[in-house]
């Protein structure tokens, strides 16, 4: 609104012009003017000096129960998840994934080229067939160097999912993401194309985060926690994810990164953690069935190799 020549009182001060927009709307639901002056980088909102008893009592009773919509906002967040595991990282399964992995680099080690040929994630013979590829491909590593750094991201990712998500979803989505990366890069690839790595299921693990937080902003029921959200909030944690990405996931140009298939991982790590952070499926699994997903998790990649060498 524009100012003109009468005497204006200052009834509110803020930081940012959002938040100084928000409060005059409670002063045009009075069908009164306001004015918002920036002054030394603050926000001041002005009224008539006719209407500031009226408008600073209308602004205080809105300031009250904004305050209890967001306390109601963080009671109901706290009690989705469970009391006990809201701060506790169950870090063994950190130490199952390390061995794990190298547990399969020592046996591709030891039995050379034909193990690698049999599981590599090989995009023709994947659409010929031969799924287990996008599970296999996962457990393969070019040398010690690409091993380290999917062992390095990957416990980075995981020991920030962990209390999110839990054990079982969080490895389970992991392993989810990369094998449904890996089918989407051979469907995108079609013919003889060659890729293996963890990397796929790792970037799936960074999908996973940032959908997963952006699910807890716009997911039904988050009170005025959703009602306050803005742009930034989801374009923020959107923007941070891809530039992890292209710094983790492009490499130097050399052609020996996969981009498409650490692309597609983190594009199926999007849509699953969104999925669970819209469903708070994980908030709503015990304990033991977080075991048995964790468990299932684990036998994947040893069930696909049984299927390979069948």
């Amino acid at each position: 609104m524009t100012r003109s020549s009468r005497e204006l009182v200052r009834i509110g001060c803020y930081l940012r012009q959002d938040q100084a927009d928000e409060r005059g709307l409670v002063i045009l639901a009075l069908e009164r003017p306001y004015w918002i002056l920036e002054e030394d980088g603050l926000y001041g909102l002005y009224v008539d000096a006719a209407d500031a008893e009226a408008a600073s009592g209308e602004l205080e009773k809105f300031e009250q129960e904004r305050a209890a919509d967001l306390q109601r906002a963080r009671e109901a967040a706290l009690q989705d998840r469970p009391a006990g595991k809201r701060r506790e990282t169950p870090l063994f399964s950190l130490f199952v994934y390390v061995w794990t992995l190298c547990l399969f680099y020592g046996v591709q080690a030891t039995q050379g080229a034909p193990w690698t040929d049999r599981g590599i994630a090989d995009s023709a013979a994947i659409l010929h067939g031969q799924l287990w590829r996008i599970v296999t491909a996962l457990t393969l590593h070019a040398d010690l160097g690409h091993l380290f750094a999917n062992l390095t991201v990957g416990l980075v990712f995981a020991w920030a999912l962990l209390p999110l998500l839990g054990s079982g979803w969080t490895w389970l989505g992991l392993v989810w993401s990369g094998a449904l990366g890996n089918a989407l890069n051979a469907v995108v690839h079609g013919g003889s194309h060659l890729s293996l790595g963890a990397s796929t299921g790792v970037f799936g693990g960074l999908g996973l985060l940032v959908a997963y937080q952006i699910a807890a902003i716009l997911r039904p029921g988050a009170g005025a926690a959703r009602a306050a959200w803005r742009w930034r909030d989801i374009g923020i944690p959107l923007a941070a994810g891809f530039a992890l990405l292209a710094y983790l996931g492009v490499g130097d140009g050399n052609g020996n990164i996969d981009v498409l298939a650490h692309g597609f991982g983190m594009a199926a790590g999007l849509a699953t953690g969104f999925l669970l952070g819209w469903t708070r499926l994980p908030q709503k699994t015990t304990p033991r069935v977080q075991t048995l997903l964790a468990l299932a998790a684990l036998l994947l990649p040893a069930l696909a190799w049984l299927w390979a060498l069948c």
